[in-house]
């Protein structure tokens, strides 16, 4: 069995996730739109032991990110992350992921689902759905699409409401 998931690549994956970023202390307008840039600092592996007997693999990452909202304000943060591949004969996505990110603004979640664009040079591109937990973000909803070669990653976001 041909394994498609590294750990490097799966945590690329992740990082994208650290993806979201953070919305600013002002008054929230009814959509906030941002970009953000990531990279893992930290990464574990399950299940990749190389052998290919496993026929899954997921892992644990950590990063940090930096967001630009469209208002000029900016933001730093910190990130975890959890990915698992899913099985090639029933999915949509070939990994998801769940991330928590934490900035001044407070905090929130990120539900994503990633496609391997690459394998080979750890090109991958994710979608999904923030969860705002506390702070500026708390009881907030949006959206967020990213892009992630080897442990960087990049991408565009929304916050709802």
């Amino acid at each position: 069995m041909t394994r498609l998931f590294k750990p490097a690549v799966l945590a690329s994956t992740m990082a994208i996730t650290a993806l979201t970023g953070a919305s600013s202390a002002i008054a929230q307008p009814a959509a906030d739109t941002f970009t953000f840039q990531s990279k893992v600092t930290n990464q574990v592996g399950v299940g990749n032991d190389g052998t290919g007997s496993v026929p899954y693999s997921g892992g644990y990452f950590v990063g940090t990110s930096q967001t630009a909202f469209a208002d000029g304000s900016k933001t730093a943060g910190n990130y975890t992350c959890v990915s698992m591949s899913q099985p090639p004969t029933d999915k949509l996505f070939d990994i998801h992921m769940l991330c928590d990110v934490t900035d001044s603004q407070g905090s929130y979640s990120a539900t994503l689902g990633c496609t391997v664009i690459d394998a080979a040079t750890t090109n991958w591109s994710c979608v999904g759905g923030l969860y705002g937990n506390t702070g500026a973000y708390k009881g907030r909803r949006g959206t967020i699409t990213n892009h992630s070669v080897g442990d960087a990653t990049t991408g565009t976001g929304q916050w709802y409401r």
